[in-house]
């Protein structure tokens, strides 16, 4: 139930990245959009190194829900809204995977692998199928034509997302144990989803920034370093703070 309510909550946090949302039939399709987009990432992303996990282990583990990953879901919103970015940033991982059993480096390499990988394909299908359902549809805006472009674009932005920046090599990245246990496979993985995010999201004559005028691109490109910069500091923060003291008991 809670997973349930969580996947809820976040579609309709995304749905206020449309600057339209409102009580109306085309918000409604713009919500079950992002709602339908959020579970095929959830499920393309975990459920693969869940599956391996278990064929290790024998065990199946179970989702968390993220409280913390809400709040950065509307503080992403509220920045685009403020900046007036169109399309804006969309944040999807909402849910974690917590296991009882551990296992090894390398198998914990190939879960991430596997998860990633099956998002990689997931992200570039969604796109080609985007580009056909564009085509068809035109200009009609129907209920359905909203809710499966809503879908499918979110599912191509936040699923590249995942991959390119969960791949970074950083140890509180799931990107890590990947590099640990075979750096071709991360590098071919890594290079794959860098390619597929600055061609389809960012590249200036097919991405987003195609949409933008060149006026709006500062905004956005600001946003985007403000965001990098604070995630540098937060994890800087935990990497090199001085751990806290211990006080030794001492007899009497």
């Amino acid at each position: 139930m809670r997973l349930a309510i969580a996947i809820g909550v976040t579609a309709m946090i995304s749905s206020f990245l449309s600057p339209s949302i409102g009580f109306t039939e085309a918000s409604l399709a713009t919500y079950l959009g992002f709602l339908a987009a959020l579970v095929v990432i959830l499920v393309s992303f975990e459920v693969p190194a869940i599956l391996e996990h278990r064929r290790v282990t024998g065990e199946l583990g179970r989702l968390r829900v993220l409280p913390w990953a809400l709040v950065v879901a509307a503080l992403f919103v509220l920045v685009s809204r403020l900046s007036a970015l169109q399309p804006g940033y969309l944040w999807g991982v909402v849910l974690g995977v917590v296991f009882i059993r551990t296992d090894t480096s390398a198998d914990e390499g190939r879960e991430q692998a596997a998860g990633a990988l099956w998002t990689l394909i997931v992200s570039v299908l969604a796109w080609l199928a985007l580009g056909w359902v564009r085509t068809s549809a035109g200009t009609d805006a129907t209920f359905f034509n909203i809710a499966a472009q809503t879908a499918l674009a979110a599912i191509v932005v936040s699923g590249l997302e995942a991959v390119a920046f969960g791949l970074m090599p950083f140890r509180f990245m799931p990107g890590v144990a990947i590099y640990r246990w075979n750096r071709l496979i991360w590098a071919a993985l890594f290079g794959a989803s860098l390619f597929g995010f600055f061609h389809i999201l960012i590249g200036p004559t097919s991405g987003y920034l195609s949409t933008l005028s060149a006026p709006a691109w500062l905004p956005a490109l600001g946003v985007f370093a403000a965001f990098g910069a604070f995630t540098v500091l937060y994890w800087a923060w935990f990497r090199f703070r001085p751990s806290p003291a211990v006080e030794t008991p001492t007899g009497d």
